[in-house]
């Protein structure tokens, strides 16, 4: 089952007629052809409840002998009824991705551990440019980089030189694939945020519209905001989309020496959640413009390879003299304390967090990466001493063996 407003439950086995006939009771009494599909009311062992029991009104699929679909609505409560009607009477419930192997062996079909986790993948996406990007790779993409080179690598190199791995021929082949391994690497973190949001903070000093910013860019009021300085006391977090990509946003509290015990709690969470961001964007306004370097470094020694957006806000109150010194910045200047201003500058950072975090949009037809599990086989492919190992972790990439096997 994925994200959507209708939830697909798959029943397949020996029992799965007799477990479906149990619980659906069909509109109709025409018979069940795989492919053709069947309203009726799903209700938990109907023979034991009068008419009037409520039921789950839900679409019927017959796939194929002992292989059904049960589409219903999405909601978990809805989902888990239905769920829980079957396992009530025998049946074992297990994710997509066990589902994926259970099915294929079912059918006599060979298992792809990849093409199964690429399919989990999609289930998981939230927006529709990660959908979009997650089919792909359920079209083979990383299988078939994995066999091609599996295959040139025995096509091209005979066994005995694979074993000593050390003529040229070797040498020159397994320069390519690491080089091949290296391009594929470089996409894993559009692969690993297709289910996890990427996580964007907003930092900086008390009191320069931080919280103004996240509610100006969610387009609510998430975030509490007052003129005093400190009203933020904790790490608010919200989740919104920006340009397709699923974002979580962290609105925390003013970084500064001083405050009281809830405030100094509150920064330390702010440093935890700067430590662990895709993207901080440093916020400053005109008051604070001579804090910038310090600040900075602030949010580099809680996260040095932190990508850093300087933001200056409430940028209409920038003096003249200040715009003449700060004009050549790279500071993105916005108006978040005005919901009437017109030019308030909140689009332009909504791009820039965008392209910043995905500066690259890869084919969707590209091996990519999606799982850790793929991250961590790519890296020792590219770390292999010699093409024998390079093709045992090519065949545990492909086998779907885990991390540390």
């Amino acid at each position: 089952m994925g994200r959507s407003a209708v939830a697909v439950v798959s029943v397949i086995g020996p029992q799965a007629e007799a477990y479906t006939r149990v619980c659906f009771e069909p509109a109709t009494s025409a018979s069940w052809n795989p492919g053709q599909i069947r309203y009726g009311t799903w209700r938990a062992d109907k023979a034991s409840q009068s008419d009037e029991a409520e039921g789950e009104s839900v679409v019927l699929t017959p796939l194929a002998e002992n292989h059904f679909e049960i589409h219903g609505h999405g909601g978990a409560a809805a989902v888990n009824r239905i769920i829980q009607s079957l396992v009530d009477l025998g049946a074992t419930k297990i994710d997509s991705a066990k589902f994926t192997h259970v099915s294929a062996s079912f059918r006599d079909q060979e298992f792809e551990p990849l093409i199964a986790e690429a399919e989990s993948v999609l289930t998981q996406c939230t927006t529709r440019r990660n959908a979009a990007t997650a089919l792909g790779q359920t079209r083979g993409s990383l299988l078939r980089w994995t066999c091609d080179w599996i295959d040139r690598i025995h096509t091209e190199i005979a066994g005995d030189e694979l074993e000593k791995g050390s003529n040229n021929s070797s040498s020159v082949l397994l320069a390519e694939l690491r080089a091949s391994a290296s391009d594929v690497l470089l996409r894993a973190s559009t692969g690993m945020h297709l289910t996890a949001p990427y996580r964007v903070v907003l930092a900086g000093p008390p009191n320069v519209g931080k919280s103004s910013l996240v509610n100006r860019i969610v387009g609510y009021g998430r975030s509490i905001t007052h003129d005093a300085a400190g009203t933020t006391r904790d790490v608010v977090d919200c989740d919104t989309v920006i340009d397709g990509l699923a974002i979580r946003l962290g609105d925390t509290a003013g970084i500064r020496a001083g405050g009281d015990v809830i405030e100094q709690e509150g920064i330390r969470r702010g440093s935890l959640a700067i430590a662990n961001a895709d993207l901080v964007v440093m916020v400053l306004d005109p008051n604070s413009l001579a804090d910038a370097d310090s600040i900075q470094t602030t949010i580099t020694s809680h996260n040095p390879d932190a990508s850093i957006l300087r933001v200056l806000n409430k940028a209409d109150r920038l003096l003249e003299t200040a715009e003449e010194t700060h004009s050549e910045s790279k500071w993105l200047r916005t108006i978040a304390h005005d919901a009437e201003a017109l030019q308030n500058g909140i689009e332009a950072l909504m791009k820039a967090i965008s392209s910043t975090l995905r500066p690259l949009e890869f084919d969707h037809s590209s091996a990519m990466p999606i799982v850790p599990r793929h991250v961590h086989w790519l890296s020792q492919i590219v770390g292999s001493a010699n093409l024998r190992q390079s093709l045992e972790r090519l065949t545990a990439l492909r086998s779907g063996a885990e991390i540390g096997q």
